[in-house]
């Protein structure tokens, strides 16, 4: 199980973006992970995310994209060291 302290969330609105050619309410989202991602999981987690973003920031799920990370853990830096 992850611990809760290593997870970050950044949301940068009022960015100007373009989705399908139009200026409708979209996202982009990178989610990065040592270890544990898969087609399984993804589309979990991307339901997930897609039931977030309609309830709570109006973006329809066909209006976002998500690309996963699945990095190892010497490639990861925190806390003046790697994981």
């Amino acid at each position: 199980m992850k611990l809760i302290k290593y997870v970050m969330i950044l949301l940068n609105g009022g960015v100007p973006i373009a989705f399908a050619g139009t200026e409708e309410p979209a996202a982009y989202g990178e989610l990065i992970s040592i270890g544990g991602l898969g087609p399984s999981v993804n589309g979990k987690l991307s339901s997930t995310i897609a039931e977030i973003l309609e309830t709570k920031l109006y973006i329809d799920s066909s209006r976002f994209y998500i690309k996963f990370y699945d990095v190892q853990r010497s490639f990861f830096g925190f806390n003046g060291s790697t994981f």
